[in-house]
């Protein structure tokens, strides 16, 4: 969650006054026409936009602020005060491959971890990491989901496999990438479907042998 305040440089005591001041300061200091060509700034700059519409439209502020409060009483962290990039995606894409792989597979909240990767690879995301065009780190980025993503049943997978196919829709090799998990998590979906009755007629076949075996002993 961003923290507003940080992102103005300002507190919650900080007056209507102090909070435009700070912004006015600082949409200047980042403001695109004073930064050609830098994507940094162009993201702090729509971040600091989006903390003074929130802070100054009370219906927003209100609504942050509650959303804020249950955050802190979830004892969830608050403190998003970097724009956001390609290189703040990645990390949150390894922590995230990270905690799924300490994980156990036999407790873990499919639903709710694919709901997590579905938001790393969220419209925002996508749209940042196509402007930014950072050609290897985007396809990193790609490496990193799938590997995530492998341990996942398919019918978790459907909305994030969809986002992936849309940004790498552009870079074949990423595009490929994507379309051979597809694959592989089909094949696994398939074989899961008819793993437990191949068992089943394997072990029946096998108890057919040893019955006739037995039956032409005696």
């Amino acid at each position: 969650m961003k923290d507003y305040y940080t992102i103005l440089e300002c507190s919650p005591s900080s007056t209507r006054d102090e909070i435009k001041r700070n912004f006015r300061r600082l949409a200047q200091q980042y403001h695109p026409d004073k930064n050609t060509g830098d994507a940094y700034a162009t993201a702090r700059f729509h971040d600091i936009r989006e903390a003074y519409e929130t802070l100054t439209q009370p219906a927003k502020k209100n609504a942050w602020l509650q959303e804020r409060w249950l955050q802190q009483v979830m004892n969830t962290a608050i403190g998003e005060t970097e724009p956001l990039t390609p290189y703040l995606i990645l990390d949150k894409v390894l922590k995230t491959e990270k905690y799924i792989a300490t994980s156990d597979s036999f407790r873990m909240d499919y639903l709710g971890m694919a709901t997590v990767l579905e938001e790393l690879i969220s419209t925002e995301n996508r749209n940042c990491l196509l402007t930014f065009n950072e050609l290897e780190v985007n396809r990193t980025i790609v490496r990193q989901l799938i590997s995530t993503a492998k341990p996942f049943p398919l019918h978790f997978l459907g909305k994030f496999i969809h986002y992936l196919e849309q940004f790498t829709a552009g870079d074949l090799e990423s595009y490929q990438c994507v379309q051979q998990f597809k694959k592989q998590l089909r094949l696994k979906h398939n074989w899961e479907i008819i793993k437990i009755p191949l068992i089943l007629l394997f072990t029946l076949i096998i108890c057919l042998i040893i019955y006739s075996v037995g039956k032409q002993s005696h």
